[in-house]
């Protein structure tokens, strides 16, 4: 509803006076007489604007009201913000002063003061502990100059591994990394615990150290198995007739090279999920030399397609 501007009243004509004459005084009273009826009229436009206009205030003043109401609502609500921000605030310096003044429980699993909320390194171990010992939830130094301990990722002399291990007593994962300066630095070898039983270390591959990881079998005869998931290449010295069995395919892309040493005059064997090109047969070996055949997976994941690569001097 707006706000209306009132139309203005006539004003009323002069009044006859006792002092007119009688002419005056009559043409004096007939127009006094006469304005009555349009100012009655003016009256009554006058004030229903003028009720128009109160009603416009009291709604503007009901506005002003419900706005007024509104904002002394945020002023409560910013209010009950600032004193929660002070109870965060205080909550984190009273942590502060705990964690500096000690004892707590560190993220590493060590109790006792935090200074600057930094943590010491882990424990520094040699290979007469094992890596299997190491402790849960934090990182823990392997370090030896004078050989490998028993479950290391590797045989080397003098080495250095950072070791990681988390998840649960009887479900944890461990990665190692080698940090000496040399051809293993910055190898990594990832195994898993499930219940009592470590897997073989596996290493993980990157930039600087794809090389495949080897699996020995040294003077060997009988039956033996050549299992990819101990390693992708696997060197075999042949101590007398062999047959060498594979485990069925993991997966799609599954492969496998074998690199056999002849010591004698010894008979070479495939099991029976492992197919040759057609036509082909395996060579003889003379004494001295090296095999070398690789292997890759069919579609079915039932068999082995071996491709002999070739046979060189030793």
């Amino acid at each position: 509803m707006p706000l209306v501007v009132p139309t203005p009243v006539p004003a009323y004509p002069p009044a006859p006076q006792p002092t007119d004459d009688r002419v005056t005084f009559s043409t004096k009273a007939f127009a006094l007489a006469a304005s009555y009826e349009p100012q009655r009229l003016a009256f009554n436009v006058a004030l229903d604007q003028v009720y128009t206009n109160a009603q416009w205030a009291q709604a503007k003043a009901l506005d002003a009201q419900n706005a007024a109401t509104a904002a002394g609502q945020s002023a409560n609500a910013a209010n009950a913000s600032r004193v929660a921000a002070d109870t965060a605030v205080q909550d984190v310096r009273d942590a502060m002063d705990a964690i500096q003044a000690g004892p707590v429980a560190s993220v590493m699993g060590r109790t006792g003061v935090v200074v600057g909320l930094v943590e010491r390194s882990g424990p520094i171990y040699t290979k007469a502990t094992s890596m299997a010992d190491a402790p849960l939830g934090q990182w823990a130094s392997y370090n030896d100059g004078t050989g490998a301990g028993a479950d290391w990722p590797t045989t080397l002399t003098i080495s250095c591994w950072n070791v990681f291990t988390f998840g649960t007593a009887l479900r944890k994962t461990q990665r190692a990394t080698q940090v000496l300066e040399g051809t293993q630095q910055g190898w990594t070898f990832e195994r898993q615990l499930h219940d009592a039983a470590w897997s073989p270390w596996a290493r993980v591959f990157t930039a600087s150290a794809v090389i495949e990881q080897v699996k020995l079998h040294s003077n060997v005869s009988g039956a033996i198995t050549c299992d990819p998931a101990a390693g992708s290449m696997h060197m075999v010295g042949m101590a007398g007739n062999l047959a060498i069995n594979i485990p069925a395919p993991r997966a799609m892309g599954d492969q496998l090279t074998i690199r056999i040493y002849q010591t004698g005059s010894f008979s070479l064997t495939f099991g029976s999920n492992v197919a040759l090109p057609v036509g082909a047969t395996l060579p003889t070996l003379a004494f001295g030399e090296w095999l070398t055949v690789t292997l890759c997976t069919d579609n079915g994941l039932t068999k082995w397609f071996l491709f002999v690569a070739g046979r060189h001097a030793g």
